[in-house]
């Protein structure tokens, strides 16, 4: 340890601890030695390591700060950027003599301990563990026996489901079959509670807010909203008083839980007798913090608020609007910030036919809202973008019936990280406008379009009520569908009486300006998107959010209290398949830490069973029968070829182009990609 370093902490009150330095196994011969990898300040680290040694041999004191003056002999901190993110760097520990490393300080610590005990007794660290099983195998070997072949993992060590995916689809030439993961506690764990709060959903009205969304709220909302002319401005207006109270305390939150009253229509404006206590019927709201920086105790600002009290994000514009950037809410920005990013929800299905695969999703988060399968969502008008001046004209609608990412040139070398050479993110569905004159020049005939009727309109939407938005017209032959990237989406829409409640008036297009605004902020703001690209594509929602909680609870695949190897031997113990390595992983974890809020990409048991997602880029061919295909045009983003690692389909930094969509007029005005 440096003197600066001893200085630094002898300032801060921090009590040194040193090691004993008699005993260790490191083997800095095991150190990486590619550029990628860096060698960090190793003083959280050690912080963490002192704070479990004292805490096991009951030294340790509440509010006292500890840390061991250095790692054991042969062992040192590195990190490397995250492929999926190369602004973050992961942190792990080398010099094990088998030449793996720990990633993280509660997995490290078993086999620090066995070193500070001098090695009198058995390690039971994960990595002995597999080093003592090696040496069992070996023996074997000697006898004729022969080895299994050597399952295909992730970088937790769980059985990568996706890799091995496309070395059958190498080996048979197709392949289509359902996603599982059962050696993953959070695939399992998820199973049931997704799959219901998924068909909820299917059976909810649009307008409802959804867990893990982004919204616009105030803990506490007196009188009606109403349009104050003298302030140009929305306020709070009391009829029994007769006179403006002023505008609500606007603040950006997360939906942590939702009511388990039903929701009816009237309690956008005005909250319907409920049988429960608002924690019951009403929605988790926790205030959004900053998702670039360290400091998440926003998150810990929340309350349970009737839904007369939350506002879809996407419509900040018009609820803040008179409103000076000084007097906004910090966490208004904040939630700003991630609207350029996206990620998919339960992957359920891998298809394809060598070297191309598509894999299925149920659902996918886009800025502050979720989209799912049957959702009926906005189309971006032709050539509209955050400058423009001109009245946002929004008339297409897409009935979502697939979310895909399409991984085109699939790679079965397991010695690489990326699955494919290129991937693009797609959401496909049959399209209708409510413009005649629109249909009529897509269709390219002579004579004008005819409606759909209304038995037509209800088969074709989920929603209620959808005629009251007028004529409905098909933008292509029945059974045909179109794809779109995540750019060409707006929102959902809403049925006709909550656009109503909610705006006063029925329209498509009353928030599509705030939403690119809103994006084009995002891809200035959020430091997690390189420069040069559009959309940052996050493993899972939590990581999107950057949060650190939610509901209260610590969430994340970095947290502390995460511990894979024991949750993957339970598995084993309860599949009835426990190896006696898997026994010795099995129990509890030393201590459960308290949340520093200093890791940002976790993931959220409430919302995020198999998020562990997907990228983006170029347009694919679909394995759907019936699709109607399209030249893709040049839009505002560019297309991006991926020649990065891209590891087990998680995440990625790149948009897509548009796909095969194309907007009234975009002929007349743009070429057609030349497909090279």
């Amino acid at each position: 340890m440096s003197d600066d370093q001893e200085s630094q902490f002898t300032d801060e009150d921090i009590i040194v601890i040193p090691i004993d330095r008699s005993f260790s196994d490191g083997d800095p011969s095991t150190w990486p030695k590619e550029p990628r990898y860096g060698m960090p300040d190793d003083s959280t680290y050690r912080e963490k390591v002192a704070k479990l040694w004292l805490q096991k041999t009951g030294a340790y004191e509440e509010g006292m700060n500890y840390i061991i003056d250095r790692l054991p002999e042969g062992y040192a901190l590195f990190d490397r950027p995250r492929l999926s993110n190369p602004e973050v760097r992961d942190k792990f520990v080398w010099g094990h003599p088998c030449g793996q490393f720990y990633y993280s300080s509660v997995q490290f610590f078993p086999h620090f301990y066995y070193l500070m005990t001098g090695g009198t007794s058995k390690c039971l660290c994960n990595l002995c563990v597999k080093m003592s099983e090696k040496k069992k195998v070996g023996h074997l070997l000697q006898r004729g026996r022969k080895p299994r072949p050597r399952p295909v993992v992730d970088s937790e060590g769980t059985p990568d489901v996706y890799r091995m995916a496309i070395q059958k689809l190498k080996e048979y030439g197709t392949l289509d079959e359902k996603i599982t993961e059962p050696s993953s506690m959070d695939w399992r764990a998820e199973r049931k509670r997704l799959s219901e709060y998924l068909t909820m959903l299917n059976l909810q009205a649009s307008y409802i807010p959804r867990a893990g969304e982004i919204v616009l709220w105030t803990p506490s909302l007196e009188g009606e909203l109403s349009w104050n002319y003298d302030e140009g401005r929305i306020e709070m207006y009391s009829q029994s008083k007769n006179r403006w109270l002023g505008p609500p305390e606007w603040r950006a939150g997360v939906i942590g839980q939702v009511p388990e009253e039903d929701i009816v229509l009237q309690d956008l404006v005005e909250t319907t007798k409920k049988k429960r206590e608002v924690n019951y019927s009403g929605f988790r709201v926790e205030t959004f913090p900053n998702p670039n920086g360290t400091d998440k105790s926003y998150s810990l600002q929340y309350k349970y608020v009737h839904l007369r009290c939350i506002k879809p994000f996407n419509a900040w514009e018009l609820f803040l609007q008179g409103t000076a950037r000084e007097a906004l809410h910090p966490s208004i920005e904040n939630a700003l910030t991630i609207m350029s990013s996206f990620s998919f929800l339960d992957k359920y299905r891998f298809r394809g036919t060598w070297p191309n695969a598509t894999v299925y999703s149920r659902g996918i988060f886009i800025g502050a809202e979720l989209l799912l399968i049957g959702d009926a969502v906005r189309l971006k008008p032709t050539g509209y973008a955050a400058k423009s001046h001109q009245k946002a004209e929004v008339t297409d609608i897409m009935v979502i019936e697939s979310i895909r990412l399409e991984l085109t040139s699939c790679v079965d070398d397991p010695q690489l990280e990326q699955l494919a050479e290129r991937y693009a993110a797609r959401i496909q569905g049959p399209t209708y406008t409510t413009s005649r004159r629109r249909a009529q020049a897509v269709s390219k005939s002579t004579s004008p379009p005819e409606p759909l009727t209304h038995d037509e309109v209800i088969q074709e939407f989920q929603y209620v009520g959808m005629s009251m938005y007028g004529n409905w017209y098909r933008l292509n032959p029945p059974g045909t569908k179109v794809e779109v990237s995540q750019d060409m989406i707006v929102g959902r829409c809403y049925e006709p009486d909550s656009m109503a409640l909610l705006f006063g008036r029925i329209s498509f297009g009353l928030d599509v300006h705030g939403v690119l605004v809103a994006r084009e902020y995002s891809r200035r703001a959020d430091e997690r998107i390189p420069k040069g690209k559009r959309w940052f594509w996050g493993d899972f929602r939590t990581q999107t959010l950057a949060i650190d909680t939610l509901n209260g609870q610590d969430v994340g695949h970095y947290s502390e209290s995460r511990d894979v190897g024991m949750w993957r031997a339970n598995l084993k113990v309860i599949d009835g398949k426990a190896s006696v390595g898997d026994l010795s992983d099995v129990g509890r974890l030393l201590t459960k830490p308290k949340s520093t809020f200093h890791e940002l990409h976790k993931t959220s048991t409430l919302v995020s069973s198999g998020l562990d997602t997907v990228d983006v880029s170029n347009p694919v061919s679909s394995a759907e029968d019936h699709e109607q295909k399209y030249e893709p045009e040049e839009s505002e983003s560019e297309e991006d070829d991926f020649s990065i690692p891209l590891p087990y389909i998680r995440g990625g930094t790149e948009e897509t182009e548009l796909g095969d969509y194309v907007p009234e007029n975009e002929r007349k005005t743009k070429k057609a990609k030349t497909k090279k």
